[in-house]
């Protein structure tokens, strides 16, 4: 029997309630551009009045996901090996994972997908799952675009990768986006929210030496953002910048020194950037 076949036959399994655990799941939204994290929180409560030991079996895995596209079509995992350390869940208690769905499943392309997280519960030999969540995965407006090489001192070296600019609705405002793309395979090394997209407002990018880009952009009044990406997708900083007048703008210097001009570093810390992603991460390829 293939693998796939297996995981289907073990996900005919779940249930939606047991005695012993309960199962939720939490996204923060549910429409998503392609390509960028996908973080899910899988809450578990102790529900069995005694501490519990969530382990792997030798065919079973005791945290997963159950992920449909569309009308009912079953997505596997990217990998099947993958293994689970084993944690004690003590009475009364509650575990939170959160972990980037897009590292675990092929869920890049286009469509509306139905999740749910899956438990496995060695004691009764059966999986117990959260109630479903839909999400979307579409594609942003792209602002801008430019293709550049890969520098002889980086990995990739001698490849070319198109970064690109984009905006994508949240729920409450419009965010600004940077991807990198491989110009030859179409794959994605990164796609990350760069902040507030405020319409009509000035957006300034610029490449360093080692075509690193740096977008400076305007999330409020007098309040811009500097973000630096790597050619091949690194997360490399993010800063707040302030202006009191007119429009300030990112630029190099002949000697090649990237300075910005019109505005002064602000003092406010700002939360930590996004997971930068490692070259042996399984890259997520564009959809024909």
């Amino acid at each position: 029997m293939s693998r796939h076949a297996i995981f289907i036959l073990l996900f005919a399994l779940l249930s939606t309630a047991s005695a012993q655990l309960e199962v939720s799941l939490e996204l923060k939204r549910t429409m998503f551009i392609r390509g960028e994290p996908l973080e899910a929180t899988v809450v578990i409560r102790n529900l069995a009045g005694k501490d519990v030991m969530l382990t792997d079996s030798d065919s079973d895995r005791w945290f997963g996901f159950e992920i449909m596209k569309g009308e009912g079509n079953l997505i596997a995992p990217l990998s099947g090996e993958y293994k689970n350390a084993p944690q004690v869940l003590l009475s009364g208690g509650t575990m939170r994972r959160t972990v980037d769905l897009v590292r675990l499943y092929p869920v890049n392309e286009y469509g509306t997908y139905t999740v749910r997280a899956a438990i496995y519960f060695q004691e009764t030999g059966k999986y117990i799952a959260s109630a479903p969540v839909k999400l979307d995965i579409s594609e942003g407006r792209k602002l801008w675009s430019q293709t550049v090489g890969v520098p002889a001192a980086k990995d990739n070296a001698g490849e070319y990768h198109v970064v690109s600019l984009l905006t994508f609705p949240h729920p409450k405002q419009m965010m600004l986006y940077a991807r990198i793309v491989d110009e030859k395979t179409g794959t994605i090394f990164a796609t990350y929210p760069l902040g507030r997209f405020l319409n009509g407002a000035d957006l300034g990018h610029e490449f360093d030496r080692d075509n690193t880009l740096h977008v400076l952009h305007m999330i409020g009044p007098s309040q811009y953002y500097l973000s630096k990406i790597g050619v091949n997708g690194e997360w490399y900083s993010q800063t707040m910048w302030e202006s009191a007048r007119g429009r300030p703008s990112v630029r190099k210097k002949e000697d090649g020194r990237m300075v910005i001009v019109g505005a002064t570093r602000s003092a406010e810390k700002l939360p930590p950037g996004p997971e930068v992603p490692r070259l042996s991460d399984r890259p997520l390829t564009l959809p024909k």
